[in-house]
């Protein structure tokens, strides 16, 4: 991991691992042995809803993510404590108990199985988990959480399934244990994305490149509106439904489209006239983010930070307007990014209907917006709104 600070970690990295460490000897009796992994969440900078119509994303790791503390056991039994939810979790491999759907129990529990099941995991662990991710923010605090249980229950059993294979088991958990139909975007940016690095994603092809983020004076900065959103419960699978009908509508016409992705602009227009307005809107969506992500990755090769600055307010206009996954408390977080000098532009970011924006700022405005922010979101919406600036993101992978 390039992470920087002592042994590689950073302060907080270093307390956390502490933490868990001590957790770990308080929950099992003593902390021999013990290894530590960790797997980071995401922003994602372009590319949003695009994934599960098999389009490109652009996403980045954060600076924060899920830790495990972990040691083998010599038998099946299969132990996890949350710290942060203080809950423990304990059953043997082949005996997974139910779990309700959103709690970070079923995610743990539906990698365990995933792997049991497939001959790969063949003993049992004991583990502690904690992280500095807010859950609901829209970092991806699931698939962090998935990725880091998967790395650890690879530590323990000495087996490897890459990570390619890795992000398309969450993509499993997500939809069989905890409900979701989402994308493959949010484990693979976890477990594939570098420090210094966006990584652009055909999520058609799974083929993959890293981007460098060479923003010089620019940082990237998260802005958490304090809704907290869970996807289970949302509009998430009915927008994906939508998408649906979109397909089938324009698969009527054009038999070899797979996915909106494979919709042109010439075929958006040629059939405005006679599909519903809603489907149309949410593929034009899909359309015209799919090309956003093709031009953002020229912009950031190019040093244009401007032209990428306009693509991400662009999305976010294509997110409110015609796919309706945005929020009041969203829209006045972009807009008042968007209105500070030296913010090149502004976006709702994860799957919305709260969560967090991500803007490009010059490091000089950064104090300007946040305090903004502090002073008039609060009186607004009677909620806090918490601002993080990405200095250096991290790499999923054992600690030490």
């Amino acid at each position: 991991m390039t992470t920087g600070g002592n042994n590689g970690l950073s302060a907080s990295q270093l307390a956390m691992c502490k933490a868990l460490t001590d957790a770990f000897a308080v929950q099992y009796g003593d902390c021999d042995g013990v290894q530590l992994v960790m797997a980071p969440g995401r922003v994602n900078l372009l590319g949003e809803h695009t994934d599960y119509n098999d389009g490109f994303v652009l996403p980045m790791t954060v600076d924060r993510g899920v830790y495990v503390a972990c040691r083998a056991r010599p038998d099946r039994r299969v132990r996890f404590w949350s710290r942060r939810f203080d809950e423990r979790i304990d059953f043997r491999l082949g005996e997974a108990p139910a779990t309700a759907r959103g709690a970070w129990s079923c995610y743990v529990v539906g990698v365990v199985e995933e792997l049991a099941t497939s001959g790969q995991l063949e003993r049992g662990i004991d583990a502690v988990i904690d992280g500095d991710l807010e859950p609901g923010a829209g970092l991806s605090s699931s698939a962090a959480l998935e990725v880091a249980v998967a790395l650890s229950l690879e530590r323990v059993g000495g087996f490897e399934i890459g990570g390619v294979e890795t992000a398309r088991l969450c993509k499993r958990v997500e939809h069989d244990y905890a409900g979701v139909r989402c994308g493959i975007m949010d484990p693979f940016a976890s477990r594939m994305g570098l420090s210094g690095q966006a990584l652009f994603l055909d999520c058609r092809s799974l083929d993959y490149r890293h981007v460098p983020l060479a923003l010089g004076d620019y940082r990237v900065v998260i802005i958490s509106s304090g809704v907290r959103r869970a996807l289970s419960d949302s509009a998430y699978n009915a927008r994906r439904a939508e998408c649906g009908e979109a397909l089938a509508h324009f698969q009527s016409a054009e038999p070899d489209i797979a996915a909106l992705r494979d919709v042109t602009d010439a075929m958006l227009a040629a059939h405005e006239t006679n599909i519903d307005p809603l489907p149309f809107r949410r593929c034009r969506h899909v359309v015209s983010e799919n090309r956003r992500v093709e031009a953002a990755i020229e912009c950031l090769e190019a040093g244009d930070h401007e032209a990428f600055g306009r693509l991400m307010s662009e999305s976010h206009r294509s997110l409110r307007e015609d796919f309706e996954v945005s929020s009041v408390e969203l829209d006045w977080l972009v807009d008042a990014a968007n209105e500070t000098d030296g913010v090149l532009g502004s976006r709702m970011t994860g799957a919305g209907f709260g969560g967090c924006t991500v803007s490009i700022a010059h490091v000089d405005s950064i104090p300007a917006l946040a305090a903004r922010i502090a002073s008039a979101y609060a009186g607004q919406f009677n909620r806090r709104a918490r601002t993080f600036v990405i200095e250096t993101n991290l790499e999923a992978g054992p600690l030490g």
